[in-house]
Parts: structure tokens; C-alpha cells; sequence
């Protein structure tokens, strides 16, 4: 059993630099099985989600192969369309092969992924536009069968989720029509993933924005493409250097990603400057970091639902009360009993949390739930007095590259540690 052992109570200081997207790589790592070529995909981070993916690929029949931060994915040995209850259960933002495998060979069987400690993923919004896209969709308990080819028009997703948003630009490449899908998810990534269908041929636009209208069919060509910086790496650090009041600069960042973030921090003290594609963060001396007040995680533009536990974990030992309500998942509270043993003064209600600030927390034994909420543990621990144990940090290890080599660059205290 693998576990962090933090030492806690020093300010951060010195330089990182910012790893690859987890959210970028994944559905562009599904996208190069749209049609059989040779695929470049730069700046890869090598994070567990990733690993997953890489192993379902090759399950399809794909090659893939890693050279440093590159995975060379040659997708023209296709040979299955059918993902394993097992390989979805590692993965469960793997739904998005849906919408590669019907662009491919016109059929796609994968198992619902269920819930998870952040709450449930249903996959209405997809089925519904998959079906709406002239695809027929057949569920056997949690199996779900797709067939078809698209036939193009205008669908309506009734929330601009960022999964489904994925899986039908995908799908609408199939057949020859042309797909014009409004209500949008408008995240960066879905703006990458667009980036790279077209490096490819594909004829898609207007990611970013409430309406993408995508072409079906075309020729399709090999691609290079260097994915775009983890902006939630990026948040997580930038609160790490701000909750132990550090000085630190980010490299490789754009500010416009992390605009959301950056104004919460403003408001509690932090000081931040933007160079380009650099970035300085200052944190407040210990014990003068304020309460942000009301925050409240939206789509984007809007706070990001994944750095929602970080903020949470930031405000813990801010001056004042914080009001934080989730309007994402209905349940993204995970690490709050371990915060409260850390003597974190935190009532959650439903979508809400309630954050009185105490003077500073305190180091102790405690257990990441999530992906999330594990990062946000480790910011704790970086921030208490004493020594904290994280235990099951595979959870962390989904999202974050050698998390423990970056806050040590930093000047941080941790250790990867194992049991026998």
C-alpha cells in the first residue's frame, strides 16, 4: 500500500512546470481511432487515467507505444468494438470510445459506468443524442449497444455536459451529413480535442462556444499534435504555493484558462502576475489569507468543479466564513471528515459547504476518496503542523504526475512511501 508522508508547515518556493492535460489526452487518445492511421500525441501526462486508456486501446487492437511524453497510437490494426465491464470499470470517462468506434465501424458496446464517490455519471445526455444523431442505441442492463451511422441536422443537449459534448463530435463524423450541436460544453479541452480532428482532416468548428458544427466523412490523414497544459494541475499548485504562503512561478500556463481561479485567489490576499505563459504566485504570510466568500462551481467559464476540494481545503484556514456550493456533482465533499481531523472547522448541507477558518491545521492519518479530494488532502498536509499520512493515493495517481516530485521541486516536504 502506497501512502504520502507529509511534512507540513513550510512555504512553498521555486519553479514548475505545468504537465500535460489529463482531460485533453483522454478523449484525444480516443479520437485516434476515428479512422485507421498514425498518430503523434505530444506532452502526454504519465498519470494512471492515462494508462487505462493506453490499455483499452491496445484491447481494441491498436498500437501504442510511448516515447518519453509522446504516445504513438497507430489505430489502423483495429480489430474490436466492444470495451470490457473490467477496462470500464478503471476508466470511466471511457464512455467517449463510444463516439470513436461508431465514427470507425459504425457499432460501439460499452457497459455503463456507474457511480463514483463524487456522485453519479448518468448517460442520458449521450444516449439521447446519440439517438437524436440517427444512431440506434439498445441498453441490456448496464450494456449499451450503438449502431449506425450519423445522419446530421441539429440537436439540443438540455446541459452542456463536457462528456457528451465529446462522444457526439466524434459520432457526427460518421456518415456524410452535416451536425450542428447547440448548447455546447465550451471547457478548453473539447477546444483541444477539435484542434486535433482537424490536424487530422476532420471539418469541425466552433468549439468554445455554445454551437459546434461538425462535417461527416472527409479523408483523414496521420497526425502530430502537442496537447494543451492541465489547467487543473495548474489551480492545485497555484493554491499549494497560496495555502503555505509561498512564492512560486508556473511555466507553461495561460492565464485566460485560469481566469476563475485566479480572481477567488485575488480575493483571499494571494498576489499573482502573469508573464506570457508564465505565472507568479504570492502567497499571504500564515494567518493572513482571507475568505473568498460565496463561491459557487459552474461550467465553464465558470470555478471548475475539480478545484473545488482545493478551495475548500484553502479556506479551512482562511479569516472568515466561506460558503462553497457544488452545482456539479452531488457529492464532491469527500475529504471532509479527514479535514475536520486535521481540525478544520467544515459542515456540509447538501450542495453546501460551510468553512469557518481556524488558525492552522494539524498533521494526522487520513484516506483520499477520489481524485480530487486526494489532491486536496495533500494540500492540507502541506499546510498542518506536523505530519500527515494520505493513504490509497492511486486515487491522486489517476490525475496527477509524480505529485511528489513536483511539491518537492517546490521545497516541500513528502515522501512516496509503501507498506508491506
Amino acid at each position: 500500500m502506497k501512502y504520502y508522508e507529509i511534512k507540513g508547515g513550510l512555504p512553498l518556493e521555486g519553479e514548475y512546470h505545468v504537465k500535460g492535460a489529463k482531460n485533453a489526452a483522454l478523449p484525444i487518445l480516443a479520437a485516434t481511432i476515428c479512422k485507421g492511421g498514425v498518430h503523434e500525441i505530444f506532452g502526454c501526462p504519465h498519470i494512471e487515467d492515462v494508462v487505462s486508456m493506453v490499455e483499452i486501446l491496445r484491447s481494441l487492437g491498436a498500437k501504442v507505444t510511448w516515447q518519453e511524453d509522446c504516445l504513438v497510437v497507430d489505430s489502423r490494426t483495429l480489430s474490436e468494438t466492444s470495451i470490457s465491464e473490467d477496462l470500464m470499470a478503471k476508466l470511466r470517462s471511457s464512455v467517449f470510445l463510444m463516439g470513436s468506434l461508431l465514427a470507425r465501424a459504425g457499432c460501439a458496446t460499452i457497459r455503463k459506468p456507474g457511480g463514483c464517490r463524487i456522485g453519479k455519471r448518468p448517460m442520458d445526455l449521450h444516449m439521447r443524442g446519440l439517438r437524436d444523431l440517427g444512431f440506434q442505441v439498445v441498453e441490456d442492463g448496464e450494456k449499451i449497444t450503438c449502431t449506425g451511422r450519423g445522419r446530421g441536422g441539429r440537436i439540443f443537449l438540455p446541459y452542456p455536459s463536457v462528456g457528451a459534448t465529446e462522444n457526439l463530435m466524434m459520432a457526427a463524423l460518421s456518415g456524410n451529413g452535416i451536425t450542428v450541436i447547440e448548447n455546447c460544453a465550451k471547457e478548453p479541452e473539447i477546444v483541444d480535442l477539435q484542434g486535433f480532428l482537424c490536424s487530422c482532416g476532420y471539418r469541425v468548428h466552433g468549439a468554445g462556444t455554445s454551437v459546434i458544427t461538425i462535417v461527416g466523412g472527409g479523408w483523414c490523414h496521420d497526425a502530430m499534435y502537442f496537447i494543451m497544459e492541465d489547467r487543473i494541475e495548474a489551480a492545485t499548485y497555484m493554491m499549494a504555493l497560496a495555502g503555505t504562503g509561498g512564492n512560486g512561478i508556473l511555466e507553461g500556463v495561460r492565464e485566460e484558462f485560469l481566469f476563475p481561479v485566479k480572481q477567488v485567489l485575488l480575493n483571499m490576499g494571494v498576489r499573482i502576475k502573469s508573464y506570457e505563459d508564465r505565472m507568479e504566485i504570492i502567497g499571504p504570510k500564515r494567518g493572513l489569507l482571507q475568505s473568498p466568500g460565496k463561491v459557487i462551481t459552474a461550467p465553464y467559464p465558470g470555478f471548475p468543479t475539480d478545484c473545488q476540494p482545493q478551495l475548500l481545503t484553502l479556506a479551512s484556514v482562511a479569516e472568515g466564513e466561506t460558503m462553497i456550493r457544488e452545482e456539479i456533482f452531488d457529492n464532491r465533499f469527500t475529504h471532509e471528515k479527514d479535514l475536520k481531523k486535521m481540525g478544520a472547522n467544515v459542515e456540509t448541507y447538501g450542495k453546501n459547504a460551510i468553512i469557518k477558518g481556524v488558525a492552522s491545521l494539524k498533521g494526522t492519518s487520513v484516506t483520499a476518496q477520489d481524485l480530487r479530494g486526494g489532491a486536496a488532502l495533500v494540500l492540507a498536509g502541506l499546510m498542518a503542523d506536523g505530519v500527515t499520512e494520505i493513504k490509497d493515493i492511486y486515487h491522486i495517481e489517476r490525475g496527477y504526475e509524480a505529485l511528489e516530485d513536483g511539491i518537492g521541486k517546490l521545497g516541500g516536504q513528502i515522501e512516496k512511501k509503501e507498506k508491506r
